[in-house]
């Protein structure tokens, strides 16, 4: 039996998912730009105890382990350490762009998954989705601007993620285009959708590790230790 939690904080979205037998359970996603230490006990405590599943229940987790915000990565993985140190439950790393890709509701499409990593460049990574799955076609990458948009053509729907970056101008050239969909005008479970994941990974054993073992993959330096530098 398999109860696969599922645990995204890569972005402005605190998001939680549960699955059991492979049906998802219960999922609560909160928009909570920097507040995410504040949120993500209690968020994990109400998909439990709704769903009436004990901590202790959890045979494995997927997490969204990068790329995207330094702090909210660092905060989920630096919880899911403390939650499952006294726990037996094994730990998917799962990209934050897969998650993203998996968590649209849209079929039969090609998706590139995008972030905002700030100082004119891009993490993506591309998507074919079918059957509800986002199967991936092209590994994480982080690019300049410009080298992005000349990957992205009519046919892909492109899922764009300014981690709250209200000044950001990454996307601004795709503008008005049918293809270009902001993340945070969509309704996206990324918590559920790694739970998703997980849940049909679970019997490739070597990708699965300790919760001790999980770092952040955040593709970048962080602008603090570029400076000591």
């Amino acid at each position: 039996m398999s109860c696969v939690l599922g645990i995204d904080t890569s972005s402005t979205d605190c998001s939680i998912g549960l699955m059991h037998e492979n049906r998802p359970i219960i999922s609560c996603s909160r928009y909570i730009p920097n507040s995410h230490a504040e949120h993500i006990s209690y968020a994990i405590k109400y998909v439990l105890e709704t769903s009436g599943i004990d901590a202790s229940d959890i045979t494995h987790t997927g997490i969204s382990a990068g790329p995207g915000s330094f702090t909210g990565l660092r905060i989920g993985i630096s919880f899911l350490k403390g939650f499952f140190l006294s726990r037996s439950s094994l730990i998917l790393p799962i990209s934050s762009l897969h998650s993203m890709a998996e968590a649209y509701d849209g079929s039969d499409e090609a998706i590139v998954s995008a972030m905002d990593a700030r100082r004119g460049k891009v993490f993506y990574a591309e998507f074919n989705k079918k059957n509800g799955m986002a199967m991936r076609i092209k590994n994480d990458a982080v690019v300049s601007v410009d080298a992005f948009l000349k990957t992205v053509n009519e046919n892909h729907t492109v899922l764009a993620d300014t981690m709250g970056y209200k000044k950001s101008t990454a996307f601004k050239s795709l503008d008005g285009e049918n293809r270009l969909l902001y993340t945070d005008r969509l309704c996206l479970q990324r918590g559920l959708a790694c739970a998703n994941i997980a849940s049909r990974k679970i019997e490739e054993e070597s990708l699965w590790k300790k919760s001790i073992d999980i770092l952040p993959n955040y593709m970048l330096e962080s602008y603090a230790k570029k400076s000591r530098k």
